[in-house]
This record gives C-alpha cells, sequence and structure tokens, in this order.
C-alpha cells in the first residue's frame, strides 16, 4: 500500500534549498512550502520545485500550509525560536541546521520539548551520513587500526559554526561516547565580529578526553594546520592511521598500516593530500560515491521513517546525540573564558563567548 506523503517545509531558503531538493526526491516527502524574508530567493527556490507556496513570513507559513516536517535552515541565532515555533505549531518531525543554538539552554530546552511532545528531532550534522565516515567508522570497530589513542581534526572558520562539524564527526568516528572533560582556548578579535546573528573568534583550539581514554583535538580559524583541507580529520591507533582528506576531492579517505600502500602526502594547489607514489605508505579506502544531497536523502528517509514509526528509531543524527556534541562546543567557550579544564555536565548554559566580550 502506498504510503501517503509527509507535508514538509522549509525556512531559510539559502541553505535550505538542499534540504528541498533532497525532500522532494523523496516518496516519504511533498515540499508544500518555502520561506525566506528574501521574497526572490523563496519565489526562486518554489519555482524550482514545481509542489511549494512561497511564503516571507514564518509564522503564516506554519499557520497556512500546516507542514509535518519542517526543516529550519536559517542563520544560527534564529534556530531555537523557530524550532519553538515548529513545536507549538504541531507539526510532527524536524530537521534543524547545525550548531543547534547559541546557547545550552536553548538547545536543551529543544531537545526536552520535542521529548516531552514525541516530535522526532535530527540536527543536519550531515557528514555522518557520508559513505567515507561510515566506512572510517566501521573500519575503526573492526579494529582496523588498532586502539584509537587520539583523533586530530583541522578546519577554517568560527567554532560554533565549523568546530561543531569536527566535534561532531571526532565523536561519532568514536561511537559516540560520553565526553568526561574539555579544555579550550580561543582567540577575542580587538573589535566584535558577527556570522549568523552570533558572536565569534578569530581562532580557537580544543582539546577533550572521551570516557573510553581517547583524546581528540582540534584546530580551528587561523591556528589550524597549513594546507589542511576543511574539515580533515586523522584517527591514529596502535596499528595505524586513518586520514579523511577533507570534504573534497575524491578519494578522501586513506589508510596506513602494515600492509603498505602506494600514496605519499603532497601539497596539491595548496592543500595537502596523498597523491599515487611507488614509495608511499597510504592507500584509498574504497568508498562508493557519494555526495551531500545522497547524504541528505539517506538522513530524510530516516526521519521519515522516525515520524511514522517513532521516536525510539535510531538516527545517526538525532537531537540527543547532537546535544551531546553542542555541550563540549560549549565547554570549549567555557575553558577559554575561566583558564580551566571544564568537567561535564557543562554547569554554564549561556553563550560564554558573550560572557568573554560583554557585549
Amino acid at each position: 500500500m502506498q504510503v501517503k506523503p509527509l507535508r514538509a517545509a522549509v525556512v531559510g531558503c539559502r541553505m535550505g534549498a538542499a534540504h528541498a531538493k533532497a525532500m522532494a526526491q523523496l516518496p516519504d516527502y511533498e515540499v508544500v512550502a518555502v520561506c525566506d524574508i528574501d521574497e526572490e530567493r523563496a519565489n526562486q527556490l518554489a519555482g524550482e520545485l514545481g509542489t511549494a507556496v512561497p511564503f516571507v513570513s514564518y509564522a503564516k507559513m506554519l499557520q497556512e500550509a500546516q507542514p509535518e516536517v519542517v526543516a529550519v535552515a536559517t542563520p544560527t541565532a534564529l534556530h531555537a525560536e523557530q524550532t519553538f515555533m515548529a513545536i507549538e505549531s504541531g507539526v510532527k518531525g524536524i530537521c534543524c541546521e547545525k550548531p543547534m543554538a547559541t546557547n545550552l539552554a536553548d538547545a536543551k530546552r529543544m531537545v526536552n520539548l520535542c521529548k516531552e511532545r514525541g516530535i522526532p528531532m535530527i540536527v543536519n550534522h550531515q557528514r555522518r551520513m557520508g559513505k567515507e565516515m561510515v566506512a572510517a567508522r566501521e573500519l575503526i570497530e573492526q579494529g582496523a587500526i588498532g586502539e584509537v589513542l587520539f583523533v586530530r581534526a583541522n578546519c577554517a572558520g568560527d567554532f560554533l559554526t565549523d568546530g561543531t562539524h569536527a566535534v561532531d564527526s571526532a565523536l561519532w568516528l568514536l561511537g559516540d561516547p560520553e565526553v568526561e572533560w574539555v579544555f579550550g582556548q580561543v582567540e577575542v578579535p580587538e573589535k566584535p565580529r558577527w556570522r549568523y546573528g552570533h558572536l565569534v573568534e578569530n581562532s580557537a583550539t580544543a582539546v577533550f578526553q572521551t570516557a573510553n581514554g581517547v583524546r581528540v583535538e582540534i584546530f580551528c580559524g587561523e591556528v589550524r594546520e597549513r594546507f589542511r583541507a576543511y574539515q580533515d580529520y586523522e584517527v591514529v591507533g596502535t596499528k595505524g592511521r586513518l586520514w579523511r582528506t577533507g570534504d573534497q576531492p575524491l578519494p578522501n579517505l586513506f589508510i596506513q598500516d602494515e600492509k603498505g600502500g602506494t600514496w605519499n602526502p603532497k601539497v596539491v594547489d595548496g592543500l595537502l593530500r596523498p597523491v599515487p607514489d611507488e614509495k608511499g605508505i597510504w592507500r584509498p579506502v574504497e568508498v562508493e560515491p557519494d555526495d551531500t544531497i545522497s547524504a541528505m536523502k539517506r538522513s530524510y528517509q530516516l526521519l521519515a521513517k522516525m515520524v511514522r514509526e517513532g521516536v525510539e528509531v535510531d538516527h545517526p543524527l538525532s537531537a540527543e546525540k547532537a546535544l551531546r556534541g553542542f555541550e563540549v562546543v560549549m565547554a570549549v567557550y567555557e575553558s577559554a573564558r575561566l583558564h580551566k579544564r571544564i568537567r561535564l555536565p557543562l554547569e554554564q548554559e549561556k553563550f560564554p563567548l558573550e560572557l568573554m566580550m560583554a557585549v
């Protein structure tokens, strides 16, 4: 029997375009509405989809379109408020872009309200759904590189916007363990800088330790390692290493172990990545070609299942998992503010960077 598609809507048509197009390609959804304060952008996306009515008012869209699933893809500072509005409107499922909020209080409330109302919610840390990340986690679980000692990640940008991906990806690779403590440092700009509606720093570094003893190191912004690509991850174990050389180009997952290889690192077009070399020590891991839309489609398929079958369906992008990583992100800022290591759970529920900069 054919299942009736879920009525879906997207707020934020810039980043939300990918969300809308992913859902539009699935029989699980009918994208009935899109919303953006830029009327032209909303009209353009609605025209591309062919099924959606454009709105410039989010409240009006929720009232008139009555979506069952909402994707929140607006600037970060709006995520919490618009998620609360979706909850109150009676939606059955929510996908929120990352980071889920700008402070721990809002993030906790988002998760708790959805639990109370029985509304499945996911946060779009889409790299968890990428085939190379799934393959990397499977190799780690199979013991391909022995016991994991530490993970090192690099990314451009600010820690709340971009470092959140690195934190979440590290936790995913390690099997989503609990985090014991966090130590961080940030470089505060001379004059306040804003991005996506929140304050940002010039650079940040973080170290945290998981309950199973693995250390994670993250270098973000101006202190990232030279030539490292965006979201470059290296996992070091007792018997070898895994290296995800950023999002692009493919292949972007390599292994170094006792079997050897025929690739060696080299700076190519300003980025460090393995290239063919008969004296090499790395070899690529065979992974099927993938892309962001495909990964998002897999995520939305699971969300549809959660909506129809209940919140007990395990989703790699569940809000509960996202909250664990978000707490680490906030703890990095709190550690920098207090100049000490922070043991979780984190007590500070405000955005520590705002407290540091006193604006």
